[in-house]
């Protein structure tokens, strides 16, 4: 919370994870990226990670200092399951919500060219969740369209809309130029 009494608001950009313990409004905005929420309501521990590519192991660009394991489906979820166990939280007791994914790359002529990175950060956090017996509890995945997300660290809730390709660059571009 601000001096104000407001939540405390954070932009999240690709490649970043943000865990916070105080009432917060995360916005993120995804095009092929996918964004997991866990929130744990006795608690109010909560984490959204944005992430960017599938398999860490698969890259070609990984860090050898693992300064980006955030950049990956994989290492993200991992590292959000762990920050749990650490205090003991079992997995079963998160709300865990997905969002992304989309199939954003096109030519020039506008058509849409699926590179299948949106389908196999979507493919590759369902079987890391279900590796860890995580259902989902709610998700919006997949398309065409750009997301903009309002995560809600007191409540879990997780606002979602889609917005034109035009608005997620725009969106993307003036964050970056902080």
């Amino acid at each position: 919370m601000t001096r104000h009494g407001h939540p405390a608001t954070h932009y999240l950009k690709p490649g970043e994870m943000l865990l916070s313990r105080v009432p917060s409004l995360i916005t993120t905005v995804l095009g092929s990226c996918i964004s997991i929420t866990m929130h744990h309501k006795p608690t109010g521990l909560s984490i959204i990670c944005h992430a960017v590519m599938p398999v860490r192991e698969e890259s070609r660009n990984k860090r050898e200092d693992g300064k980006d394991i955030f950049q990956f489906v994989d290492s993200s979820i991992e590292w959000m399951v762990s920050q749990y166990e650490k205090t003991h939280i079992r997995p079963s007791a998160l709300e865990v919500k997905m969002f992304g994914g989309a199939a954003m790359f096109s030519t020039g002529d506008s058509a849409v060219i699926d590179i299948g990175v949106g389908k196999r950060n979507i493919e590759t956090a369902l079987e890391i969740l279900g590796s860890h017996a995580i259902e989902l509890k709610a998700w919006n995945m997949g398309g065409n369209q750009g997301r903009k997300l309002i995560f809600n660290t007191l409540t879990g809730d997780v606002l979602t809309r889609f917005i034109t390709k035009a608005a997620v660059y725009r969106e993307i571009d003036s964050r970056g130029k902080k």
